[in-house]
């Protein structure tokens, strides 16, 4: 429905004004509430069935909605919103998945601005302090949710034939991938070949590979 789109203002567009934490048990709550919303819309999404995991994801980011930039809830507010661009996406709505990833590209920035340090994985969110990721474990996922964050809008570009846009956000990619070790070589390979050949036709040889 419409109210739940990223034009309703309140969980996708729109930067929020300062961190808040989820201290107290209300708030922890909710962003336990967050996480089965968040699995629940994926699993849905994984089996074809869009407007239930639609209605998962959003209630996830409504649950967020005032921790969204705080060290517990960052990564799974990202991911709640690529997995909403990729389903905006597979109905054709390459707008409304534009909106929803460059929503997530953009908290990932202010976050890295105002905070920085390796957020909370969505997967210890359930599990006892001893077991809990290393700051290097969660930086390494929260790089990798990034990542994939542009990869998405390489390809929401793409197909709104921005195509300079789309080749910066690819070579953001491959480079990425390179720096992180999280790539297929044969995969990565061939990706950077027709990167190389978009540059070549545009006369930016010195960005080839």
């Amino acid at each position: 429905e419409a109210e739940d789109g990223p034009g309703a203002g309140d969980h996708a567009l729109g930067l929020p004004a300062e961190v808040v934490e989820p201290e107290g048990p209300v708030a922890q709550r909710a962003v336990r509430l967050a996480v089965i919303e968040f699995h629940l819309g994926v699993n849905h999404i994984d089996t074809e069935e869009l407007s239930a995991g639609e209605e998962h994801l959003v209630k996830c980011l409504r649950l967020l909605r005032r921790y969204r930039l705080s060290h517990d809830c960052i990564s799974l507010c990202i991911q709640a919103q690529n997995n909403l661009g990729i389903l905006w996406s597979e109905r054709e709505e390459i707008e409304t998945a534009q909106a929803y990833l460059e929503s997530s590209e953009a908290l990932y920035n202010q976050y890295m601005k105002e905070v920085g340090s390796p957020p909370l994985d969505p997967t210890e969110c359930f599990l006892p302090e001893e077991e809990k990721l290393t700051e290097q474990e969660r930086s390494k996922r929260f790089e990798k949710v990034y990542t994939h964050n542009l990869y998405y809008l390489a390809q929401v570009y793409q197909h709104l034939e921005m195509f300079e846009k789309a080749a910066h956000y690819c070579h953001s990619t491959l480079k990425r991938q390179l720096e992180h070790n999280a790539y297929h070589p044969i995969e990565w390979a061939i990706n950077a070949a027709t990167l190389s050949q978009f540059y070549i036709n545009k006369n930016f040889i010195q960005k080839s590979y």
